[in-house]
């Protein structure tokens, strides 16, 4: 697959207005696959990672997905969310990962869940851990044929996965972040070339400044706006009115 830098940019920033917009689970949930289809994902599972004994009924925590109702209860009826490789490797990791790299970690009770799941059409696919500081950790998992192993395509994925996230909890009636934060003149044009998919040196030259010193600048941002990495960072900036979406 391939596609240029700026349609890359012009998808993401126009499914996150989409996705802004919707006013259901379901709405929202089909913006996000019409965006993450385009990259050649096909299924879809955003979720809290909350222990299933400690579940409050009055407040579920968040599960939305487009799994085969098949599917869902062979998951949940083997108690599958306990054992499965990627929720493990979820709670060692902080940056995106493959399913195949989960396999590796996997204990021989969780390579089986993801051999079964090979039965119900899931080949491959990426999970993004969400931390925002607001309630359980999150997470959400794509599905795919073929991975699009492309860093500026899951960067932007990446992006739109955490705003769809954030909007998933506002709509479920969950805690919601205020930045009061504002950005530096400096701050907030380096983060418009960063929610362009643009890497700390491409941005020193366009700019006329140190690699490092970008690096300096992206720190300040992220302890302005309490946020975890760069992807959370564009998010946050974007749905706080911070940097134009």
């Amino acid at each position: 697959m391939t596609m240029g830098k700026q349609n890359i940019t012009e998808d993401g920033l126009l499914a996150i207005d989409r996705i802004e917009c919707t006013e259901t689970l379901d709405a929202t949930l089909a913006a996000f696959k019409a965006f993450i289809s385009l990259y050649g994902f096909n299924s879809v599972a955003i979720c809290q990672l909350v222990n299933p004994m400690l579940i409050d009924l009055d407040h579920p925590p968040i599960f939305i997905t487009d799994w085969s109702d098949e599917w869902q209860e062979h998951w949940w009826s083997n108690d599958y969310m306990q054992h499965d490789p990627i929720i493990q490797f979820l709670l060692k990791s902080r940056k995106p990962f493959s399913w195949a790299t989960a396999y590796q970690y996997a204990s021989k009770f969780g390579k089986k869940i993801l051999d079964d799941s090979h039965e119900h059409h899931f080949n491959d696919g990426i999970a993004f851990p969400i931390t925002t500081g607001i309630g359980p950790m999150g997470c959400v998992s794509l599905g795919a044929d073929e991975v699009p192993f492309d860093p500026q395509i899951l960067a932007m994925i990446e992006i739109v996965s955490i705003n769809c996230y954030m909007h998933i909890v506002k709509l479920k009636g969950g805690e919601q972040e205020y930045v009061m934060a504002k950005l530096s003149k400096r701050e907030n044009e380096i983060m418009h070339y960063v929610a362009e998919g643009k890497t700390n040196w491409e941005i020193s030259k366009i700019l006329g400044l140190n690699e490092y010193t970008i690096k300096d600048y992206l720190k300040n941002v992220a302890c302005k706006l309490n946020t975890v990495n760069r992807a959370h960072a564009v998010s946050t900036a974007i749905r706080n009115g911070l940097i134009i979406a």
